[in-house]
């Protein structure tokens, strides 16, 4: 009987349960969404970081021991979905991902714009695609789904061939690319921010011309080096910001969402959300 009563409470998770999830998020979101149209905050610059560490739950291979096959003795087992972070889990990582699905959610609702820049992507093409879309076959992302618009840049430009036309590879041309802009806000951001900081330089000239609210960012010493040279003319001149999730979210009353509560979107495997 128990076991009857596990498997129906079970299926009830995998049908009833992620929608059950969104509205009560979408209800929470309601005060939220006043304050980022009233402070003309929904525009969005996204970072690749906060892609990479959108990937809440990962794949597993759950062990169920040795058993004997024959005359020998095998390891079974099976792979479910799991949680990346612990309940427990309360390092700068951990935080901000708790206030990813309800960004998501707000993406979702058109009460925020996300958007990208040929840069941004560009940082992308040279990441294994696993860092953005998970390794197993049953990884999860928070930000699966959602609408990210990319920025117009005539002055981007890359050259693209087989090996034997023997061109500079994307990282070479991105170092290139990036000496060459004169702009005198970015020169200036670079000379604030350090010259090994000049992609990061470009995102927020990016987001300061585009008239965003922030640049979102999970780089932490980023994050640590814009806020120590907060009193500097330059940054503090910027109308957009540097903010990680935690502090968007602080900043408009986000909820803090436990990503486990997401085990069961769009999920057609096991699902271990106790691991």
């Amino acid at each position: 009987m128990a076991t009857l009563f596990t498997s129906i409470l079970e299926t009830l998770r995998y049908r009833y349960f992620p929608r059950f999830v969104d509205k009560s998020v979408q209800l929470m979101l309601a005060g939220a969404r006043h304050e980022i149209d009233r402070a003309w905050s929904n525009k969005i610059l996204v970072d690749t970081t906060i892609l990479g560490h959108s990937i809440a739950h990962e794949t597993a291979w759950i062990s169920t021991g040795m058993k004997t096959w024959g005359a020998v003795e095998i390891p079974t087992g099976y792979a479910a979905r799991i949680p990346v972070h612990s309940p427990e889990d309360r390092s700068d990582e951990a935080r901000c991902v708790r206030f990813l699905a309800p960004i998501a959610s707000l993406a979702r609702s058109n009460a925020i714009q996300l958007l990208s820049s040929k840069e941004l992507s560009d940082e992308r093409w040279t990441l294994k695609s696993g860092v953005l879309n998970g390794y197993g076959a049953f990884d999860h992302s928070l930000m699966r789904g959602v609408p990210i618009t990319e920025l117009p840049d005539a002055q981007y430009s890359v050259v693209l061939g087989p090996k034997l036309m023997n061109l500079p590879n994307l990282r070479e041309q991105r170092k290139e690319r990036l000496s060459k802009k004169e702009q005198p806000l970015y020169r200036d951001l670079v000379r604030v921010l350090g010259g090994s900081n000049s992609q990061d330089a470009w995102h927020i000239y990016t987001a300061e011309e585009n008239g965003c609210y922030c640049f979102l960012t999970m780089d932490f010493k980023l994050l640590r080096n814009f806020s120590a040279q907060s009193q500097n003319k330059v940054i503090a001149g910027l109308k957009t910001q540097v903010l990680s999730p935690e502090e968007f979210g602080r900043r408009f009353r986000l909820p803090s969402i436990s990503p486990r509560l997401y085990s069961y979107h769009g999920a057609s495997s096991l699902v271990r959300a106790d691991l």
